[in-house]
């Protein structure tokens, strides 16, 4: 092979802990979310075991904000029962966040154990009531099957795994597939995983499941598009899952043209259509 016709070498660009909370955070702001989604499903498909104390897992669990919210579902729908709650997180800046707000404002009967490592690496002791990844098991490429195998087994009778993904046809996915041959996303060792991919994974498994589909999910992109905007630079590089700040500004520019594309201008805001989906199995 000639010279020009050899592949150019991709480009690496990981973010490091504190820049994908940053980019985490700004994503946050501006996502149109399935939290209540979320949540009104765990109400209407809430585990039956732990009548007495509930075990709750939460695996890639962030900065906790939302694992706040899904223990105050789960005491409006035990009362007081007693909550143990392990929290397993890789990136120590985003679990070093969820730390501050528990100890800002201690739950009431919730027990924390904080666990900095890789979903990969945990090894359960015990069985749980509750075990969720909330948009997190696209970051355990090559794992999800071995993960929710390992969820199943870990599950009291009557527990709940519970898994939120992104659809494979959002916004995020088709954006980073356009440049998949010049960023470095070896990381994603077998392509992106999403709620279609984990249906395949249920039916080839025969596991029996129930879900539901939030097709109006949006990310509210227009900070990408205003210069001085550092929500816009941090919202870009969690939409590549890149530090697109250190990337070539050529290349910046042409994913700003992708961006416009693959997005769409309502009541003035640039929408980039996402769509999200929930997912229980039974223990």
């Amino acid at each position: 092979m000639s010279p020009l016709m050899e592949e150019r070498p991709r480009l690496s660009l990981p973010l490091t802990a504190a820049g994908y909370a940053a980019a985490n955070e700004a994503f946050r702001r501006c996502w149109s979310a399935d939290r209540e989604e979320v949540l009104s499903f765990l109400q209407a498909h809430p585990p039956t075991s732990g009548t007495e104390n509930l075990r709750v897992l939460g695996i890639g669990v962030g900065d906790g904000s939302f694992d706040l919210r899904i223990i105050d579902t789960l005491r409006t729908l035990r009362g007081g029962v007693p909550i143990s709650y392990v929290a397993v997180e890789p990136n120590e800046a985003q679990l070093a966040g969820f730390r501050s707000r528990v100890s800002g404002a201690q739950e009431q009967g919730t027990q924390f154990t904080f666990l900095a490592l890789q979903a990969e690496d945990y090894v359960p002791d015990g069985r749980f009531d509750l075990i969720h990844y909330i948009h997190s098991l696209y970051h355990m490429p090559g794992a999800e099957e071995r993960l929710v195998r390992m969820s199943l087994e870990h599950l009291r009778p009557g527990g709940k795994l519970l898994i939120s993904l992104s659809s494979e046809r959002g916004g995020i996915y088709q954006l980073m597939q356009r440049f998949w041959n010049e960023i470095d996303y070896s990381f994603f060792t077998r392509g992106l995983f999403g709620q279609e991919s984990l249906r395949e994974l249920f039916e080839r498994n025969g596991i029996a499941y129930q879900y539901e589909l939030y097709p109006q999910v949006s990310i509210d992109v227009s900070a990408c598009f205003e210069p001085d905007s550092a929500q816009g630079r941090h919202l870009l590089d969690f939409l590549l899952q890149a530090d697109m700040q250190r990337a070539p500004e050529p290349l910046r520019q042409r994913v700003l043209e992708a961006l416009a594309e693959l997005s769409r201008v309502v009541e003035g805001r640039r929408l980039l259509p996402h769509p999200s989906g929930v997912f229980t199995v039974s223990g």
